[in-house]
């Protein structure tokens, strides 16, 4: 999967939509399930504004999370 994206950084609400992905799911993607904490979004391409509750994406940095987590090589 190659969507292409413009240089900038997108908000997590916009990724879902680009990617088909629902609620549910990103919220599994994003919380540890034993423990209800966040995990290491970093890995992912996301990242929070420092003194806020805002995150933002790295559209290509989560592509290729997403391609290794579908198994899509390239």
């Amino acid at each position: 999967m190659e969507l292409s994206f413009e240089k900038r950084w997108y908000d997590l609400h916009e990724i879902k939509k680009l990617f088909s992905i629902k609620d549910k799911t990103m919220k599994n993607w994003l919380y540890d399930k034993k423990t209800g904490k966040k995990k290491s979004l970093s890995s992912m391409g996301i990242y929070k504004l420092p003194d806020t509750n805002y995150h933002v994406v790295n559209a290509p940095e989560f592509q290729d999370w997403f391609n290794k987590r579908l198994g899509i090589y390239q």
